[in-house]
């Protein structure tokens, strides 16, 4: 079963809904930072549980999805047919500056690096509208966002957005 494909089978488009959420999230992310102008790395996916972070990339992964709309609270009976939710993470790696033989990076280069971050930050949160749309361009209920960012690990450092959004 492993090198079958899913295309290989009649399953119902029902099926895809989370499938095309996650790309149309990648897909979302990318327009995003084309309006800005800021360029993104090449490698670009989707992925379910969290990425290695190994080089640049722009990765959108699945970390969970619930029963409620965006911000219901866990501990609350849902009915059965409410709306579902998915935890999306987007993550911006970027490469960063790192100190050679065991000597201090200069400050300045330290800022150099930290632009990135700064600007990958801002870009993320300016756009919440765009992420709380279906596939036909229509508002969801709103989504739950916040973004953070990882300290340099090896040579790369990533932002994160975790955004909490209906799955329509």
């Amino acid at each position: 079963m492993a090198d079958k494909l899913v295309s290989d089978y009649p399953i119902n488009e029902n099926a895809f809904a989370l499938r095309d959420l996650l790309a149309r999230t990648l897909e979302t992310t990318v327009a995003v930072f084309e309006s800005y102008g800021v360029p993104l790395p090449s490698r670009q996916y989707w992925c379910i549980g969290a990425p290695a972070e190994d080089c640049e990339q722009v990765v959108v992964s699945l970390v969970q999805t619930y029963l409620g709309i965006p911000g219901d609270q866990a501990s609350e009976v849902q009915n059965c047919n409410s709306p579902r939710t998915a935890v999306i993470n987007i993550h911006v790696t970027r490469n960063v500056i790192v100190g050679e033989s065991g000597r201090a990076v200069r400050p300045e280069r330290i800022i150099s690096s930290a632009e990135w971050v700064a600007v990958d930050t801002w870009v993320l949160m300016s756009e919440m509208q765009q992420f709380d749309m279906d596939s036909l361009g229509m508002r969801g209920p709103g989504v739950i966002a916040t973004v953070n960012s990882t300290p340099p690990n090896g040579a790369v450092q990533t932002t994160t957005l975790n955004l909490s959004v209906a799955v329509l």
